[in-house]
């Protein structure tokens, strides 16, 4: 029996810890479901819909702007990127007053199924922005996500020096930056893959200097960095398939079963038994990727013997059939993410 591999890689989980973080950025692997670029001059606002399960960015290349996310405010200068985790529903101005008109009812030309070009004239100071919507092929990055605060900022390619934009990191980060300018300024053929590439590596930067930086006090990246937790993500990911117990999990964490349930429910957000479950669960889409695996074939690969058992499992964590589920796919679209 092929065991099945782990959605969301941890660190130390199949490989020696040189870069600890490494397999949890890679497993980023990214799925543009929307991109455009902005020609606006002031007075402009876009009103960006709730996008739950979708991450979206706003990168500044000049001009100003202000973006707006549950009440708090964040002023955008040229280089400027803003990350929005959670797909939560907000609003780009020029400027902190300026109306935002709905996402649809901008004037666009659609240049692809997911690259359109946006414009608003209100005669004032200019702005280009380039926005973005990403999915993510592994379901399980969503736990990730999770640990992410509602905006992530990463510093300015044309911060002053001491402000995070000198150094190695700034000089990177303007490469980047400058590569897309090009690109928005002298469309060519593939400029919609090129664009969105270039972006894609600007999130993988922001959220690593985010996990390098940050230690959260709960969440999934907290138990990942937990002496005692650490160990337990990395063998429950390893092999979900493994027949898990509350008893193995608490040995695996050198913890009574009363002290780890708790510290794992405190740290992680949810008990150990239903986090495996999801692992499973997110294992099993995986693997339904593959149209010559039979469903029968995946519950055995995730530790089911019964298929009616898995079937409800998988229905309780991914809202659909295994079924289903493989003849969907995950949304490519922003069309298709707001019909789901």
């Amino acid at each position: 029996m092929t065991d099945a591999p782990p959605l969301l890689p941890v660190p130390g989980a199949g490989r020696p810890q040189e870069d600890p973080w490494a397999d949890v950025l890679g497993t980023l692997e990214m799925d543009a479901v929307f991109c455009s670029t902005g020609r606006l001059s002031e007075p402009w606002g876009i009103a960006m819909p709730a996008l739950p399960g979708i991450l979206m960015f706003h990168l500044l290349l000049d001009g100003r702007a202000v973006v707006d996310v549950e009440g708090q405010r964040h002023d955008l200068g040229p280089g400027d990127l803003v990350l929005v985790p959670h797909g939560a529903g907000h609003a780009v101005t020029g400027a902190a007053d300026d109306p935002a008109t709905g996402l649809w009812d901008v004037d666009r030309t659609v240049v692809a199924d997911r690259y359109e070009q946006l414009r608003i004239d209100g005669g004032g100071r200019p702005a280009t922005l380039v926005c973005g919507a990403v999915g993510f092929t592994d379901p399980g990055v969503g736990r990730l996500l999770a640990s992410l605060p509602p905006v992530l900022r990463a510093p300015g390619a044309e911060d002053e020096p001491g402000a995070g934009g000198d150094g190695p990191d700034g000089d990177w980060l303007r490469a980047v930056v400058a590569a897309i300018d090009h690109e928005v300024r002298h469309p060519r053929p593939g400029t919609d893959v090129v664009t969105a590439r270039l972006a894609d590596v600007l999130l993988v930067h922001v959220v690593r200097g985010w996990l390098e930086a940050e230690e959260p006090a709960s969440g999934w990246v907290a138990a990942l960095r937990d002496p005692a937790l650490g160990p337990v993500l990395r063998a429950v990911h390893a092999a979900p398939q493994d027949p898990w117990t509350l008893e193995s999990l608490a040995a695996v964490a050198r913890l009574s079963r009363t002290v780890f349930a708790a510290r794992f429910a405190r740290t992680v957000g949810e008990p150990p038994m239903a986090y495996v479950a999801g692992c499973r669960m997110d294992a099993a889409a995986r693997l339904l990727r593959d149209p010559d695996v039979s469903v029968e074939r995946v519950a055995r690969q995730v530790g089911y013997d019964s298929v009616p058992g898995f079937h409800r499992a998988f229905v309780r964590r991914h809202g659909a059939t295994p079924g289903a589920w493989r003849a969907t796919g995950p949304a490519r679209t922003l069309a298709e993410v707001l019909e789901r």
